[in-house]
């Protein structure tokens, strides 16, 4: 009889484990987001800077707008972000089309005076230059996926869409345009806090947090109603990367 017990007590303890036991989301290019209504449109400016041993680098503003847009026939999704930085030369603005309700990219075109305009066309397991856009400093551009992947000019965009919770945990394949080869990413909201804003608001958070593959430790602050990004704080080697709203 003490030997059932001791078995029916270890059984419940193991069903007890797997109950609590968080199961890693994989989210790929092509799957619905469920929350897609909760996609903030309109438009948006966030602060950017970067510290470094207490004394600020570098500022920066940006202003982010989401639409939704009818081409051809066709719905998209259309991101437009425009940043100001104290270099003329990195500043600069991009354009970006996406499928309404899984975000899988269709194309990107961004322009700055450093690089001149880069125009991307993602095509299922490849991505190229945009053939139809003038003075594409990328037209040569292909590159072969082993798998679609998201846009990281999107993230804070495409992070707001998560279901989240407390230790909710997903996996998701992003590639920067122009940049090295795509890559998975952990994300796991790893905490809630509440913030007070400059007007004496108090919002309820989620914090969400990934760390680029061990680069660099990054956590998000979203509002737990509709989700909305309020602020990012990162580290990478000797630098502190800031962003926040503004309200």
């Amino acid at each position: 009889m003490k030997k059932t017990k001791h078995i029916i007590v270890i059984i419940s303890m193991i069903c007890s484990w797997q109950l609590n036991a968080q199961v890693v989301d994989t989210i790929r290019v092509g799957d619905q987001f469920k929350k897609i209504d909760q996609l903030e449109m309109g438009t948006t400016k966030d602060i950017i800077f970067t510290e470094m041993a207490g004394v600020v680098r570098s500022v920066s503003l940006k202003t982010k707008s989401t639409e939704k847009v009818n081409i051809n026939g066709i719905d998209y999704l259309a991101f437009r972000h425009s940043w100001t930085t104290g270099n003329p030369e990195t500043s600069g603005d991009f354009y970006y089309l996406c499928e309404p309700e899984t975000l899988k990219p269709v194309q990107h075109i961004r322009n700055t005076k450093q690089n001149g305009k880069e125009a991307f066309s993602f095509q299922g397991m490849k991505i190229v230059g945009l053939d139809s856009a003038t003075d594409n400093a990328i037209k040569g551009l292909n590159l072969d996926l082993t798998e679609p992947t998201y846009n990281w000019e999107i993230d804070l965009e495409t992070y707001s869409l998560l279901p989240m919770k407390m230790g909710y945990e997903a996996v998701m394949n992003f590639y920067h345009p122009g940049g090295s080869a795509p890559g998975f990413y952990n994300l796991k909201v790893i905490g809630s806090e509440k913030l007070l804003l400059p007007d004496g608001r108090e919002l309820d958070c989620w914090v969400l947090f990934t760390d680029y593959g061990g680069t660099q430790p990054t956590k998000f602050w979203y509002t737990k109603t509709k989700q909305n990004f309020i602020k990012m704080e990162g580290k990478y080697k000797q630098l502190t990367i800031r962003k926040e709203r503004i309200f």
